[in-house]
Parts: structure tokens; sequence; C-alpha cells
């Protein structure tokens, strides 16, 4: 029974942010695919955009539970609070991308230094620069959103955008 309450706990904590990181992510890759058409290059947008969601989701949770996600929060200015997070997140994003990259690398070369070397000497700036800018777009977009969240008691904000409109009573007059 523990095991299937955690189970509810993580679909339902990392799943909607994950169901957020995928629709951000996945109109960010549908432009890709769309720009590229011109010139026939293939793009798998629907399994990139999932297993994107899934990291970044995963790397918003854990980095929320310490100290370092949350350390402006009740202090600084709600905007300020998300610029700092977008910033911490997009990094720890880069490492661990970079460090998958290497990995990769490392099982093909066999040695460390040179996958090192082998990862950045591959890499294309102007590809990585545009990726940071829209992941971090999206990490403010959500670091906005979960701080207002956040301010204005937890499941409010979502509530204000999910649910209808209460309608006025026959009685009640507008203000």
């Amino acid at each position: 029974m523990k095991l299937l309450k955690a189970l509810k706990h993580e679909i339902k904590e990392v799943g909607l942010v994950a169901l957020y990181f995928f629709f951000s992510f996945g109109v960010l890759l549908t432009l890709k695919k769309l720009f590229l058409a011109e010139y026939q290059v293939e793009v798998h947008a629907i399994s990139a955009a999932a297993v994107s969601a899934l990291i970044a989701a995963k790397i918003v949770i854990v980095l929320d539970a310490t100290h370092v996600g949350s350390r402006f929060d009740a202090s600084f200015p709600l905007g300020l609070a998300a610029v700092y997070k977008t910033l911490v997140y997009i990094l720890a994003t880069f490492v661990v991308l970079y460090l998958e990259k290497l990995i990769e690398a490392y099982w093909e070369i066999g040695t460390l230094g040179q996958a090192i070397s082998d990862v950045w000497e591959h890499r294309n700036r102007n590809i990585m620069l545009a990726k940071v800018l829209c992941v971090g777009l999206t990490f403010f977009v959500y670091h906005l959103y979960a701080g207002l969240d956040r301010r204005l008691g937890e499941g409010t904000l979502r509530r204000l955008v999910t649910a209808p409109p209460e309608t006025a009573g026959a009685d009640s007059e507008p203000k």
C-alpha cells in the first residue's frame, strides 16, 4: 500500500509539471519541425518533447525541494525570485544534458579527456544558445505561475485558470 501511495504522489507531483513542460516543449519543437520542413530535415517532436518534459519536470521537482530552489521565495519580489530560479535551473539543465552527451561520448571513445573535448568541439553554440533561451523562457513562465500560486494559496491560481466562472445570483449587484 505504501508503494501505491508513493507512486500516486509522485505521478501527481511530477505529472502536472511534466504536462506543462510537454506542452511547452511540444510547441517549441513543432515550430522547429515546421521551420526545418522547408529544408526536408526530419524532426521527431513528440518523443523529444516527452523525454525533455520528463527531464525538466524532475529537475524542477528536485531543485524546488532544495534550499537553492526556494532560497528567495519568501524574501524577494516574485519576478526577481523567478529570474534567479530560472538561471539556476538552466544551469542545472545544462549540466544534466552535458553529462548525458559526455557519457555517450565516453562509451564510444573510451577516455574521459577525449570525450570532454569531443563533446565540446562538436557543439553548435548557436543551437545551444537557442535551446537555452527556449528552455529558460519555459522555466521562467513556470516559476512565475508557481510563485503566484504559492503566494495566493496552493491551488488557488490553478482553480482560477481551470474552473468555470461563478454565475452571479439574481439578487447580487455589481460593485
